[in-house]
C-alpha cells in the first residue's frame, strides 16, 4: 500500500515537472540577461523636483516605546509634534541618508502641539523655511514623512481649507490650522507640508479621514518656535472665558441682531483679574432647550471681526500677547458697546 502510494506520487511529480519544463525532453538555454539602462530616469515631474529639494531635510523620529513620527530641520534644530515625543527626554532620529542620531527634547508646547529637538544634524540636511502667509485654498502641496514607519514617503494634494480650529487633548483648540487632502497617516505627524516653492506651509498634526488632514499653521509655528528655542517655554494669550458659538437659538434668546460672534457664558477665575467681559447671569427656554442669557456677545477684537470661535482663536494666537489690553466690541443688553479687554496668560496644561 505504501509502495503504491509512493509510486503514484513520484509519477505525478514527474508529470508536473514535465509540464513546468514545457514538455521538452532537451535542455533549454537560459534567458538572456537584462542590462540596466544607462539613461537617467525622467525627473521632469514638478513633484519630483520638490521632493528632491526637501526630502533630505526630513527625518524619522522614533521613541523608546516603539512609536514614531516625522520631523524636519528648522534653524539648526529638528521640529516635530509634542504628541510624537510625549514625555520623553530623548528620542532617536534617522535622516534621509541613513544617519541615526540621538536627539534631546529641548522644549515642547502641548497647546500648539510642537516640540524642538537638539541633535547633530548632517550637513546635507538643510533647514527649511516657513511661508510668509498661508497660500490660497487650492494651492498644491506635498506631505513628507514616515507614514506607518515608511520613511521618505510623499503624498500630494491641495490646501483644502484655512483657519480651522482643531480640537486637542489639551482642552484648547489648536487655532488657524491648515486643512489638506494630502494623505496624513499615523507616522506623518511632525512632518512638513510643503508648497511647490519648497517652503513649509504646515506641520502635519492629524488625519481625520481619507481626504481630510490638518497641519499646524506656519504662522503659529513662526511665533511659537523661536520662543521655545530661546527660552524653552511659550506663554499663550488667554481671555479667561468659557464661551459658545452664537447659534440661532442663542441669538433669539439674547435678542441679537445677527447670528454671529461668540457668546460669553462665564468669566473664569484663571483669567486676568480685571476682565471687562461679562458672563451670562440668567437663562431661558427656546424650543425646549435651556439657553444662557445676559452675557456679552463678542463681535470684534483688536480690530478683527469675530464671527466664530476660529476667528477668536486666530486673533489671540497670532496677534496678541499676555499683558496686552485691546479694543473690543460686544453686544450687551441689546446694545453695541466698545470696551477694552485685558489679555492674560493661559494656565499650564493639566497633567
Amino acid at each position: 500500500m505504501t509502495n503504491q502510494t509512493r509510486r503514484r506520487f513520484l509519477a505525478g511529480a514527474a508529470g508536473v515537472a514535465a509540464g513546468l519544463a514545457g514538455c521538452s525532453s532537451g535542455r533549454r538555454a537560459p534567458p538572456d540577461p537584462v542590462t540596466p539602462s544607462g539613461a537617467e530616469p525622467d525627473r521632469d515631474s514638478p513633484y519630483t523636483a520638490v521632493y528632491d529639494a526637501t526630502i533630505e531635510s526630513v527625518a524619522f523620529v522614533g521613541t523608546a516605546g516603539g512609536g514614531g513620527g516625522s520631523g524636519f530641520v528648522y534653524d539648526d534644530y529638528v521640529v516635530t509634534n509634542q504628541h510624537v515625543v510625549g514625555d520623553a527626554d530623548q528620542v532617536d532620529v534617522r535622516f534621509e541618508r541613513g544617519d541615526w542620531r540621538e536627539a534631546g527634547v529641548t522644549a515642547t508646547d502641548v497647546y500648539a502641539d510642537l516640540a524642538v529637538l537638539s541633535t547633530d544634524i548632517p550637513d546635507y540636511a538643510r533647514p527649511l523655511s516657513f511661508v510668509d502667509s498661508v497660500p490660497p485654498v487650492g494651492t498644491e502641496v506635498l506631505a513628507l514623512g514616515s507614514p506607518f514607519g515608511l520613511e521618505s514617503s510623499v503624498s500630494t494634494g491641495i490646501i483644502s481649507g484655512k483657519n480651522r480650529a482643531l480640537a486637542s487633548p489639551s482642552g484648547f483648540s489648536i487655532p488657524n490650522t491648515v486643512q489638506t487632502d494630502a494623505g496624513l497617516d499615523p507616522g506623518n505627524s511632525g512632518g512638513p507640508l510643503v508648497t511647490m516653492d519648497n517652503e513649509v506651509t504646515g506641520i502635519a498634526v492629524a488625519g481625520a479621514g481619507t481626504s481630510v488632514g490638518f497641519a499646524v499653521s506656519p504662522l503659529l509655528a513662526r511665533r511659537v518656535l523661536p520662543e521655545l528655542i530661546e527660552t524653552g517655554t511659550y506663554s499663550h494669550p488667554f481671555l479667561g472665558i468659557s464661551l459658545l458659538p452664537v447659534t440661532p437659538i442663542i441669538a433669539e434668546a439674547n435678542d441679537l441682531p445677527e447670528t454671529r460672534g461668540i457668546y460669553v457664558v462665564e468669566v473664569l477665575d484663571s483669567g486676568p483679574t480685571d476682565q471687562t467681559l461679562r458672563g451670562a447671569d440668567g437663562e431661558t427656554t427656546v424650543d425646549g432647550r435651556t439657553v444662557p442669557t445676559g452675557g456679552d456677545t463678542l463681535i470684534e477684537l483688536a480690530g478683527n471681526a469675530i464671527d466664530s470661535n476660529a476667528d477668536l482663536g486666530t486673533t489671540l494666537a497670532l496677534e496678541l500677547s499676555p499683558g496686552d489690553r485691546v479694543d473690543a466690541t460686544v453686544i450687551r443688553d441689546g446694545e453695541r458697546v466698545d470696551i477694552r479687554v485685558p489679555i492674560g496668560s493661559r494656565p499650564p496644561p493639566e497633567q
